[in-house]
């Protein structure tokens, strides 16, 4: 079985964390929270995550 490249998974996540931070910046209603503003900031988070995966995978396949 084939490996993905870290560099590619840091690329979708970053696409997801750009993504979800313009709409998360875009939407409405600030005085109170709605499940929507609660599914972005989740898909924020998760796109952090596996950024910061990656980014350590790639730092230790360069080692």
């Amino acid at each position: 079985m084939r490996q993905r490249s870290p560099l590619k998974g840091m690329a979708i996540a970053f696409f997801i964390i750009a993504l979800s931070f313009w709409n998360f910046t875009g939407l409405s209603g600030s005085e109170c929270i709605r499940n929507i503003h609660v599914v972005t900031l989740l898909t924020c988070g998760a796109g952090i995550g596996v950024f910061i995966v990656s980014l350590f995978m790639w730092i230790r396949s360069k080692s």
